[in-house]
């Protein structure tokens, strides 16, 4: 087997790895949001394992969600409370967006009103995203009582040469990453925008030391790949934890060469500072990396988002946006302005469900839209 379809196994099959750790003794946390610190999970010998939705239905969701909810926390609600995740000794919630905190309420009242709901233990990671000094200080305090709970939950003690070496391996995850990002966003790129999503998915549901070794083996045999052409492709807006719309991309002609959700490049893209106080270094990290789409300004926001697409040199952003996430929506008129003045084309596809549906034309929008960028190339106006 190649170490990419062993990534890609992983990605497709996100339970098994959790399950073969708790069949040798080891303890699951699986985590709902971008911001639970990976690093003292794995310091305290708790393999931390990311929800996905999985492109599921959400029949049980339905029952206890308001239409407010977007489609993608319904999906993630939905994979809890039917029971997908029952195998998990905790269930650690960041306060990575509002509608996540909502969901941590709707399970803690369905755990008291529903016991045999198999929803499991909670634990609410309360976390300021303001760059604010206040902010950094409430951050430290609550992490240092997250310290606490973990060493009281596994009865071991978490020392600093522990986080240490959990900082050290998750560092080397995210170099290695940043490598395999490097062919995807190559002259003539060797992996798809689908398989890298599968590939930066997969390290959130794998221990992290095993996925380092099959991204070290994926690097070695990366030179035997066939490059890839298309026209290049950043997607932003709503986060994708299925790959349905990166393949639909791909196939319409374009590559993706980039993205800046949580479930993509946003994922590994800043180290943990290895050179000064573990505890320090993990609240630095979480707090100040790149804004996601419900947190920071619109101005931050629309700057991230020029930066990335000229690192990556896209020639069009789609931005996809989930109907009710209403947080890229706002964003999108500062952004395509921006985008537009670097010569970059831009497409909207608003109020879109989480499963791809191809009845309102999106192949065909995505179609024009490349063969668009590839005529404004040919005759000259060139993009990024």
């Amino acid at each position: 087997m190649t170490a990419l379809n062993k990534l890609v196994q992983a990605y497709d099959h996100k339970h098994k790895a959790a399950l073969e750790w708790k069949e040798n003794g080891g303890l699951v946390a699986a985590c709902l949001g971008a911001d639970v610190p990976e690093e003292m999970l794995i310091a305290a010998g708790v393999l931390p394992v990311r929800i996905f939705g999985d492109g599921a239905a959400t029949d049980t969701a339905d029952l206890y969600l308001e239409k407010g909810f977007d489609p993608g926390v319904r999906a993630l609600f939905e994979q809890i409370v039917s029971g997908s995740y029952r195998y998990a000794d905790r269930l650690f919630i960041s306060n990575s967006s509002d509608a996540l905190i909502r969901v941590y309420y709707y399970l803690r009242a369905m755990r008291e009103a529903e016991p045999d709901k198999p929803v499991p233990d909670l634990y609410f990671y309360d976390f300021l995203h303001t760059r604010y000094r206040m902010s950094a200080l409430y951050n430290r305090a609550r992490t240092d009582v997250l310290l606490q709970e973990l060493e009281k939950w596994t009865g071991k003690r978490i020392a600093r040469e522990d986080l240490a070496a959990a900082i050290d391996v998750c560092n080397r995850n995210r170099e290695l990453l940043n490598k395999v990002a490097e062919l995807r966003t190559a002259d003539r790129p060797r992996i798809s925008g689908a398989n890298a999503l599968r590939i930066i998915g997969s390290s959130m549901v794998t221990p992290v030391r095993e996925h380092n070794e099959w991204l070290r083996r994926l690097l070695e045999e990366a030179p035997g790949y066939a490059p890839l052409d298309g026209v290049r492709l950043f997607f932003t807006g709503s986060a994708h934890d299925h790959p349905e719309f990166y393949e639909l991309a791909e196939s319409c002609g374009g590559i993706v060469v980039g993205e800046d959700h949580d479930k993509g490049d946003r994922h590994y893209a800043v180290m943990t500072d290895p050179n000064v106080d573990p505890i320090d270094a993990i609240v630095d990290r979480y707090q100040f990396r790149s804004v996601s789409s419900s947190q920071g300004t619109v101005t931050e926001r629309t700057a991230e988002l020029a930066k990335r697409v000229r690192e990556t040199r896209a020639e069009g952003v789609i931005a996809y946006i989930h109907e009710s996430d209403d947080a890229p929506s706002w964003d999108f008129p500062e952004q395509r302005k921006a985008l537009e003045a670097m010569g970059v084309s831009v497409l909207l596809l608003d109020r879109q469900p989480y499963r791809l549906r191809d009845d309102g034309g999106e192949r065909d929008k995505i179609g024009r839209f490349i063969q668009s960028i590839r005529e404004r190339k040919a005759t000259g106006e060139g993009v990024l």
